[in-house]
């Protein structure tokens, strides 16, 4: 290595073949600056040989090397405007045709983004093609990763729904709040933090917005307000994948990693301190959200409060061991009803008087009238999809108003049913009802609408729980022993997780050796390679150096602990069954068809951004915008985050395609990497927010019929606060310039 002092502004035009060495061409602008050479003999492997023999920029250009300058950063022949142009063009064309009134399927957009950049690469960088075809086939292998841990994320969750096990924790769940809306909500975001932590890849909200729903919460607000609870976890998704696979290419060491994890935690929870409250004004008017204060934030902070905790030992279990503890103190808190303030009791006047006059019974007295026909309300939801006819209201007028504007779907155990013996019953009985003799006047009952179909709805799914479950079990009958085997799947995901990962229980190394191994030549292909503990590699591929892939088939959290613990819970509860494995198999199969296809286009992107070292493309564009933003490039940072989750609905996608940008932005301004990575990583997270996969698919499971331009509009207000106070913070306490 040498500085040269005083030379004039250059670039470094690259070579295409060995012994050729670079030229240097002077640029317009001959400002002196200082560059540092490492002079390489390409033809012996890109070791270094002769840094001894050359003192100066002349003798390093006459041997038989090339010379690579640290601070140009090659690029295309065009300078470096349309370097970011068209660099960018893969990225571009995703968010276009993301954000178009019918947008494109990311089964196609994210292949063809892939091709574009394979493109770009060849026609435009000049990059090697065998390095460019090697990465399609790296990124293919790469997808096997996540694709193994949503399968298996999936396989459990519907073996949960088929055992009667979930819907056994929703039952518990509806007795334990009463119905009281705030302690439902938080007690749903301690639950989707445990399934974030155990599956991520958008399972919470497909899990928890069915879940509100089914509590008689309007199925548009409880989707807003799931899509934005995932924003606060999503930083560790399933079991830390986000950060041990996300960046995975920038090699960092479990320290690094570490760091990212809690600078992140200590971000996202004094997020979650303010948004928080916030938040559930989507779904609960801001008067009774306010009268639950204390409740509120004594409930997020027994999830944060340990997320930030476990995030300076672990960066892969704070989600989900959090989720657990947060979960258990929030039932404990509503159990002995701490900080909560009950409705007043003539909020509640309607319901009784309407029991009573039914005479108890829940299948003949008003609960089961007090929720529109469906026509009625899928007539009200078709009304208001245009979006040419939204209105700025406030979060309690929408919340009153898509009561009987909005349908649910939901497929599931714990669906609410509003027939009885095949008829639907039509809001005309209430009024029937409220003239037999009580004195509650048809205006008071208007007025409590939200109320009342909140509780009519609650009953509803309980008698539906009973009539799958049977009767709760008291404690004299064995009633906590059935929790415990209820809750199996989880705690033993949970117990799985942390015996296989904990390096005192010395199993994660016999998980992951990679030797003794078997080896077999596939060709030009590459040295495939298969271990003693199961670690398939391929090494070599195209026979291009170390171009290699791996997968830990014992260690990768599919086969353990989803798949073991799922055919536990089969066996244990065999008999509840009510459908066959192979038809289990074949839902997780046709669930998996549409994003195999979407996640291995975005990880071939992903290895076509990052390959190539100084003249990848990534390398290129991060340091382009770290020049042009300088320290401002720390504002844009958790938004370059937010935009990839956008596109690719994965945190995980978002750190493999960002996180070699945002860490040479970091050392181009000079600031800590890791705090730059934090940011990266809480911008993929608070993406989640905004993502259309999720959007869509969350709209399919509650069965609404509204544009995906409505639910953007909610959710992107929370977004942008998120990165903006996750900014100031680690601004505050992390970042130093």
């Amino acid at each position: 290595m040498m500085m040269m002092d005083g030379l004039p502004d250059t670039t470094l035009a690259s070579t295409a073949t060995a012994g050729v060495a670079r030229s240097l061409q002077s640029s317009n602008n001959a400002t002196s600056s200082s560059f540092m050479y490492t002079c390489i003999n390409s033809s012996l492997d890109h070791v270094s040989t002769c840094p001894t023999n050359c003192t100066g920029l002349e003798q390093c250009l006459s041997c038989d090397c090339q010379v690579e300058s640290t601070l140009s950063l090659g690029g295309g022949p065009w300078g470096e405007v349309m370097d970011f142009f068209l660099l960018l063009l893969p990225i571009i064309y995703l968010v276009v045709v993301t954000i178009k009134p019918n947008p494109t399927p990311t089964t196609i957009s994210l292949p063809m983004s892939a091709l574009i950049m394979f493109l770009v690469r060849t026609m435009y960088l000049g990059s090697n093609p065998l390095l460019s075809c090697a990465c399609i086939i790296l990124g293919v292998h790469e997808a096997l990763t996540p694709l193994s841990v949503m399968g298996g994320a999936i396989l459990l969750f519907e073996i949960m729904e088929q055992t009667k096990c979930l819907p056994f924790m929703m039952r518990e769940m509806k007795c334990l709040t009463k119905g009281h809306k705030v302690a439902e909500a938080m007690l749903i975001y301690g639950f989707a933090t445990i399934v974030e932590g155990a599956s991520g890849f958008g399972t919470p909200v497909a899990l928890g917005a069915p879940m509100l729903v089914s509590t008689g919460h309007p199925p548009l607000e409880s989707l807003v307000m799931m899509l934005i609870f995932n924003t606060f976890v999503t930083v560790w998704g399933a079991v830390g994948t986000p950060l041990w696979f996300g960046f995975a290419p920038l090699q960092l060491s479990d320290e690094d990693l570490i760091a990212i994890s809690y600078r992140s935690s200590i971000a996202m929870m004094i997020s979650s301190l303010i948004l928080l409250p916030w938040v559930l004004t989507v779904l609960i008017p801001f008067a009774e959200v306010k009268k639950n204060l204390i409740f509120l934030y004594l409930s997020i902070f027994s999830v944060m409060g340990p997320l930030v905790g476990l995030s300076f030992i672990s960066y892969e279990f704070p989600s989900l061991l959090a989720g657990l503890v947060g979960c258990m103190v929030t039932a404990i808190l509503i159990n002995f009803r701490v900080g909560i303030v009950e409705q007043a009791p003539e909020e509640d006047d309607v319901i009784v008087e309407a029991l009573q006059v039914g005479g108890g019974d829940a299948e003949k007295g008003f609960i089961m009238e007090a929720v529109p026909a469906e026509e009625e309300m899928i007539g009200s939801t078709e009304r208001i999809t245009d979006d040419d006819d939204d209105e700025d209201v406030s979060d309690t007028a929408d919340n009153k108003n898509t009561t009987l504007k909005s349908t649910s779907k939901v497929t599931g155990s714990w669906n609410v049913d509003v027939q009885k013996d095949n008829t639907t019953e039509t809001p005309d009985t209430i009024a029937n009802i409220m003239s037999s003799g009580n004195t509650t006047t048809n205006t008071a009952m208007a007025a409590n609408t939200l109320n009342e179909s909140h509780t009519s709805s609650l009953f509803q799914s309980s008698i539906r729980a009973d009539e799958l479950l049977g009767p709760r079990k008291s404690y004299a009958e064995g009633y906590v022993r059935e929790v415990i085997m209820r809750t199996f799947p989880i705690w033993g995901v949970v117990l799985t997780l942390i015996i296989t990962r904990v390096p005192a229980f010395k199993i994660k190394g016999f998980l992951t050796k990679q030797t003794p191994y078997l080896g077999i030549q596939f060709g030009t292909y590459g040295d495939f390679r298969i271990s003693a503990s199961v670690v398939l590699q391929l090494k070599n591929i195209l026979t291009y150096p170390n171009l290699n892939w791996k997968y830990e088939v014992f260690y990768v959290p599919f086969l353990i602990p989803f798949v073991l613990v799922s055919l536990l819970t089969m066996m244990i509860y065999r008999k509840d069954m009510t459908c066959r494995p192979r038809d289990i198999a074949g839902t997780v199969a046709s669930r998996l068809k549409n994003p195999a296809i979407a996640v291995m286009g975005a990880l071939v992107l992903v290895q076509l951004m990052l390959k190539n070292g100084k003249e990848s493309p990534a390398h290129v564009l991060g340091s382009i915008l770290a020049d042009f933003f300088k320290g401002g490039f720390v504002a844009i940072s958790p938004l370059v985050g937010a935009l990839g989750s956008f596109f690719s609905g994965s945190t995980t996608v978002s750190n493999l395609t960002f996180g070699e940008i945002q860490r040479i932005a970091a050392t181009e301004i000079g600031i800590n990497a890791n705090s730059m990575l934090a940011l990266q990583a809480v911008g993929g997270s608070a993406g989640n927010g905004i993502c259309l996969n999720n959007i869509i698919a969350g709209l399919t499971v509650v069965g609404l019929n509204v544009s995906e331009g409505q639910i953007l509009k909610r959710t992107a207000k929370f977004v942008f606060s998120l990165t903006t106070i996750a900014t100031i913070v680690m601004l505050a306490i992390f970042i130093r310039f």
